[in-house]
């Protein structure tokens, strides 16, 4: 399914704009949402929550950002549950990128007008 795959790349593009309304237009519209990071301590349910979680990952020295390379997506009425392998990048001030891999997985939710939307969503740093 492309669509899982431009949902991970679009939360992905946000993180590297340091959007903070961008990577929350990346999720569905009411407050049943949840983001969980690779890190202790970054995990937020409901909206105004997971803005402020955001906010404070958007204000560190470094951007980071991901691309999705290949996904599992298990379909359901109105859902999908995707789990992407991904190529990450840490961008530093001063311009070093360190690539390190990636993985994204959570629950897309089908909107009326067919856009897919994340209601909940988890980033994982695989160890090699």
């Amino acid at each position: 399914m492309s669509d899982a795959l431009e949902m991970v790349d679009r939360l992905g593009r946000a993180f590297l704009a340091r959007d903070v309304e961008a990577a929350l237009a990346c999720f569905v519209p009411d407050d049943d949402i949840t983001y969980v990071g690779s890190e202790a301590g970054e995990s937020a349910t409901g909206r105004e929550e997971v803005r402020a979680l955001l906010a404070g990952l958007f204000a560190r020295d470094e951007a980071y950002t991901w691309q999705a390379t290949s996904a599992t997506v298990h379909s359901l009425p109105g859902a999908a549950f995707v789990i992407a392998e991904a190529d990450g990048a840490e961008h530093a001030p001063g311009g070093a990128v360190e690539p390190f891999p990636y993985r994204v997985t959570g629950l897309l939710s089908r909107r009326s007008s067919g856009a897919w939307l994340w209601r909940a969503v988890q980033g994982s740093e695989p160890v090699s």
